[in-house]
């Protein structure tokens, strides 16, 4: 037992070594850092809660958590939804169903870059797609991306990421969907339940746990926002407080005034906010969530 339990650490020590080198020491470094002034060329400088004290006080800080807030609201239930729609939709007995799951999978395969730089041509208060339809309509056009009131540019951004994420929720809500039982679906159909019934009573119980997962993941997601705002809103340049995100603010502060105390301090204020939030989603999750 004794030469199987040492063969035992000789196997796990490359995976503890990572974990400890990977996870462990950059976990508690950063936390360190939170109480420290560090350019990362000198040697960290012990300052104590004035980071924390800083942060308090930072309205771009608190502007930030406003924007991603109004963001994850928008963005969480609406890709949600329609990854749950298109997933079973997706899975009836339709032509071409391979070629719709491709098209609506292409955009999370598809470069921020490219994707962001179409999408800022699109909302283009002059010449944009999204204008000239309303212009049909005869509804006004709207300034999507430079609108005066914040939450306009906030809500743009918002659809244009559910635009690119709904396609991965939608193959996880698919897989779970294809794993409800056909006995269920016939069961359903000889005692005359509608599509809709068969929906709410059947499958959505049974994936529910899958749902909740997109939910956790699509908040974690939200809350963590960077590259559709850098690229639509090029926030790394002067840009007002209704434009940024914690990430844009810490990756500001840590890699281009290397404030990286100051960074380390809102990482962890961010990550304290994300599971605030997740822990509510847990509490809320035995309401409506069924495992067996």
């Amino acid at each position: 037992m004794r030469k199987e339990a040492r063969w035992g650490y000789i196997l796990t020590l490359p995976f503890s070594i990572q974990l400890l080198v990977f996870f462990a020491f950059p976990f508690f470094f950063s936390l360190y850092l939170t109480f420290t002034q560090w350019d990362m060329f000198n040697l960290p400088v012990w300052i104590g809660a004035s980071n924390w004290i800083r942060l308090l006080d930072d309205k771009s800080f608190w502007y930030s958590l406003r924007n991603v807030l109004m963001f994850a609201v928008i963005f969480v239930p609406l890709q949600t939804i329609m990854a749950l729609v298109l997933a079973f939709s997706l899975n009836q007995a339709i032509r071409a169903k391979s070629l719709y799951r491709v098209i609506y999978f292409l955009p999370v395969v598809t470069p921020w870059l490219a994707g962001g730089t179409m999408w800022v041509w699109m909302m283009n208060k002059t010449y944009g797609l999204a204008n000239y339809l309303l212009g049909i309509m005869s509804i006004s056009p709207v300034n999507w991306l430079d609108s005066k009131h914040w939450a306009i540019p906030i809500m743009s951004v918002a659809l244009v990421n559910v635009w690119k994420g709904v396609g991965s929720s939608m193959v996880i809500l698919l897989a779970a969907i294809q794993g409800v039982s056909k006995d269920l679906y016939e069961a359903a159909s000889l005692e005359g339940a509608s599509r809709r019934a068969l929906f709410w009573h059947i499958v959505f119980p049974i994936v529910s746990p899958m749902v909740f997962l997109v939910l956790v993941l699509s908040t974690i997601s939200a809350f963590q926002a960077f590259d559709v705002f850098l690229i639509m809103f090029d926030t790394l340049n002067n840009v007002p407080d209704s434009k940024v995100t914690p990430n844009i603010l810490i990756y500001k502060d840590a890699f281009l005034t290397n404030k990286m105390g100051y960074a380390s301090a809102m990482s962890w204020a961010l990550f304290m906010v994300i599971l605030a939030v997740t822990l509510l989603q847990k509490y809320f999750e035995k309401r409506w969530v069924h495992y067996e």
